[in-house]
């Protein structure tokens, strides 16, 4: 039931290096939480892995996005794991995510993954960013449209050495996007801009683990928005979602046009300052969401358009099954007879 948005149709085409391209076809899931050997029964974890990967192997097969982003806590205990069970994990959720050839998949990094703030070491920090090919800041740029993806705890703001590398990248991602966006205008640009790549400017897409700054998800009114009695929770900055001074930097060195969030297994849309759309994904697992769901967005260097796509209920699967199993009983219950022929005194065989 779920498609790909449209755009209006003088839109549906951007431009990269003069030849008209379709939009790129973005895919988006967070919070898969790939249970470990700690938290959860094995059996809970067996059915949901089940799940998760058939659904996820059968959106891919039926959308075919060109690429596919993961919004952190793709384990649920990467953060304890010791190198053995870590690799173990990553073997399994790169299984169970498998993408074709030819489709991009780039991921950062979630509180699960390698610790809140406090408790983050180098080491685990280090091996998430090897075994899933990322890093806490990174800029891509994919069909002329460019995106930057952050690690939400390197926001903290405490000068640690990871939040002094992230803001340091940051700071020459700002200045990136400003010497792309004079040079687009034909502006006489700082001689600063001579040592950075050149680059068509696209106003840039963030994604993150943490949702922005909000008081709480008070005014998330999705189908999949957190229940009433979660939606007045007042979130706490650095562990719900980013500071509002981490927020406020953002806005003024990436100037997003669009964000998108993940984190709270809820979903949730919120303008930010009535201008910039965030869009918060829900979590990707029965485990946490009883309706899980995902994003897909088809995107042009100036143009987007988001929906949404929702997994079947937990309900209706196990319905399923015991509708399936009930039937099958029955059948072997009630075993269905063979045909009787009779034949009467005046039938001849040849």
């Amino acid at each position: 039931m779920c498609k790909w948005p449209t755009l209006p149709h003088q839109q549906a085409e951007g431009t990269i290096g003069g030849m008209k391209s379709p939009p790129l076809k973005a895919m988006i899931i967070a919070d898969t939480h790939i249970l470990g050997w700690r938290e959860g029964h094995w059996l809970d974890r067996i059915r949901r892995e089940w799940m998760m990967e058939k659904s996820f192997q059968a959106s891919m097969t039926i959308h075919n996005p060109q690429v596919v982003f993961m919004l952190g806590d793709l384990l649920d205990e990467g953060k304890w794991c010791s190198s053995k069970e870590f690799n173990f994990h990553v073997k399994r959720f790169k299984k169970m995510f498998k993408v074709p050839s030819g489709t991009d998949v780039y991921t950062v990094a979630g509180n699960h993954d390698i610790g809140f703030h406090y408790m983050i070491s180098d080491y685990n920090r280090r091996r998430f960013d090897k075994a899933f090919s990322t890093s806490p800041v990174q800029m891509v740029h994919i069909d002329g449209v460019t995106f930057v993806l952050l690690n939400s705890m390197a926001m903290e703001g405490d000068g640690c050495n990871l939040c002094s590398q992230a803001i340091n990248d940051l700071e020459d991602i700002s200045w990136e996007l400003k010497c792309a966006k004079g040079i687009s205008e034909g502006k006489e640009m700082p001689a600063v801009c001579n040592g950075f790549n050149k680059f068509k400017y696209s106003q840039p897409i963030l994604l993150q683990h943490f949702p922005m700054y909000r008081p709480s998800d008070a005014n998330c009114t999705v189908p999949d928005a957190a229940p009433l009695d979660e939606k007045y929770i007042p979130f706490r900055e650095k562990w719900d979602c980013l500071s509002q001074e981490a927020s406020k930097q953002l806005f003024e060195w990436i100037n997003p046009r669009l964000i998108i969030s993940g984190h709270t297994h809820h979903g949730c849309y919120v303008l930010h300052n009535e201008v910039t759309p965030e869009w918060t994904v829900s979590s990707f697992s029965w485990r946490n969401k009883k309706n899980p769901s995902f994003l897909l967005a088809v995107i042009t260097g100036k143009n987007f358009e988001v929906s949404q796509c929702y997994l079947p209920n937990e309900y209706t699967i196990f319905s399923l099954y015991i509708t399936g199993i009930l039937i099958i009983l029955i059948s072997l219950l009630f075993p269905r007879r063979q045909p009787t022929v009779i034949y009467d005194e005046d039938t001849k065989l040849h």
